[in-house]
C-alpha cells in the first residue's frame, strides 16, 4: 500500500487542523527559508496556524518575523524571555489549537506538499504520533544522511514501537496529536541540551496508537556551532550532565513503569547504556577536569548504570563500553586526554 494520498482524496474542513510551532532564537539568516517552507505547502491556509516564538532573539529575527507577517499574514509571532529550545517549544504546544502539532526548528524545512498527506495519515489511523522521513542538509544543498523507517501500514502500540524500531530522537520529524501531548502532560524538560530524546522516549512509550512512514518530508540544516559540535567547555560541561539527567528520566521509565518483562524494558535499557557511551565519550574528549569524570562515574554507580549492564544500541558504542567500563584503563585515558588538552 502507498503512502501517498490521492490527490483527489478530501480532508475535513470543519476545524484547524494542524499547529507549526516554530521556536526561533537569532536565526535571521535563515528565518525566511524555514517559514516559506511552511507557507508554501499543499493545505488550505485556514486549516493550519504557524506559530513562531521569539525566544529573546537578539539579532533581528524578529524583524524578520514581523516583515513576512505583514506580507502574508500567514504566522503568529509570540516574543517571551529567552527559555530555551525546550521553552519555546512548551509556550508553542500551550497556545497550539490546532488537532495536530509539527515542530519545526527555525534554520529546518518541510518539504513542498507534507502536509496534507501527513494530516490523512494521522486521521485515517487515529494516530497518537507519526513519524516521518527526514535528510541531513548542508549551507550548500549537500545531503549528509537520509533517516526514514517504514512500519509497513502497521500501526503499533509505543511498547511495540520501542521494543522494534529504532527511531530517530528527534521531535522535528514526528506528528503528535495535541490531545495526546496535553493528557498525558507532555512538555520538554527546561533548559536541556538532547530533551528531544527525553521527551520522545516518553511520548512513544504512552501512546497507543504510532506508525512510521519512510517518506522524507524534512531537511534538517546542519551547520557549524550547533551544541552537538561545539568546542566550547562550559557548554560540552553542560551537554555532558544534560545526558545525565535524560538517560536518568529513560531509566526511571525502563525501571518504574514497565515490568522487566515488557518486550520494551530491555530496548529501554540498551538505549540508557548508549547514553552512557556517549556522555562518557565526551568527558573522556572534551573535559578538561578531572573531577568531573569521578563525579560522573559516581553518579552512574549510585543507580547501578556503571559499569553498565545492557548492551548500547550501534557496534561503534558497545565497543566504547567494552573500553569505558574498566575503570582502571577509562581514568588513566582521561587523563591522559586532559593533559594532551591543557597543553594544545
Amino acid at each position: 500500500m502507498n503512502n501517498e494520498i490521492d490527490e483527489n482524496e478530501q480532508i475535513d474542513q470543519s476545524n484547524l487542523l494542524l499547529s507549526i510551532i516554530v521556536p526561533v532564537y537569532n536565526v535571521e539568516d535563515y528565518l525566511n527559508i524555514c517559514l516559506q517552507s511552511l507557507i508554501n505547502q499543499d493545505l488550505s491556509p485556514d486549516l493550519y496556524e504557524i506559530i513562531t516564538i521569539n525566544d529573546g532573539s537578539t539579532d533581528n529575527s524578529l524583524k524578520v518575523l514581523e516583515d513576512i507577517q505583514n506580507k502574508t499574514d500567514r504566522i503568529k509571532i509570540v516574543s517571551q524571555e529567552n527559555q530555551g529550545l525546550s521553552g519555546a517549544r512548551n509556550t508553542g504546544i500551550d497556545i497550539a489549537q490546532g488537532e495536530y502539532i509539527i515542530f519545526v526548528d527555525s534554520d529546518d524545512t518541510l518539504l513542498s506538499h507534507s502536509l496534507k498527506n501527513l494530516i490523512k495519515i494521522m486521521s485515517l489511523n487515529n494516530l497518537d504520533i507519526l513519524e516521518f522521513g527526514a535528510s541531513g542538509i548542508t549551507e550548500t544543498g549537500k545531503i549528509t544522511y537520509t533517516a526514514s523507517i517504514n512500519t509497513n501500514n502497521k500501526v503499533l502500540t509505543g511498547e511495540n514501537y520501542l521494543a522494534t524500531i529504532t527511531y530517530m530522537n528527534s521531535a522535528c520529524n514526528k506528528v503528535y496529536r495535541r490531545d495526546f501531548i496535553n493528557a498525558n502532560s507532555l512538555r520538554f524538560l527546561p533548559k536541556v541540551y538532547i530533551e528531544d530524546i527525553e521527551f520522545n522516549t516518553r511520548a512513544v512509550f504512552l501512546c497507543e496508537k504510532i506508525m512510521a512512514i519512510d517518506i522524507v518530508y524534512a531537511h534538517f540544516l546542519q551547520r557549524e556551532g550547533s551544541i552537538t559540535r561545539t568546542k566550547n567547555f562550559n557548554k560540552s560541561k553542560k551537554m555532558i550532565y544534560d545526558i545525565l539527567t535524560v538517560l536518568n528520566s529513560i531509566n526511571d521509565i525502563a525501571e518504574n513503569k514497565v515490568t522487566k518483562k515488557s518486550k520494551a524494558y530491555k530496548p529501554l535499557k540498551e538505549r540508557v547504556s548508549s547514553l552512557v557511551a556517549t556522555m562518557l565519550l565526551r568527558v573522556l574528549n572534551e573535559t578538561k577536569d578531572y573531577d568531573i569524570k569521578k563525579n560522573i562515574i559516581c553518579k552512574l554507580k549510585e543507580v547501578d548504570l556503571y559499569p553498565t549492564k545492557y548492551k548500547a544500541q550501534t557496534g561503534s558504542k558497545r565497543l566504547f563500553l567494552k573500553f569505558a567500563n574498566n575503570i582502571t584503563m577509562f581514568s588513566f585515558a582521561c587523563k591522559l586526554m586532559i593533559f594532551i588538552n591543557k597543553i594544545k
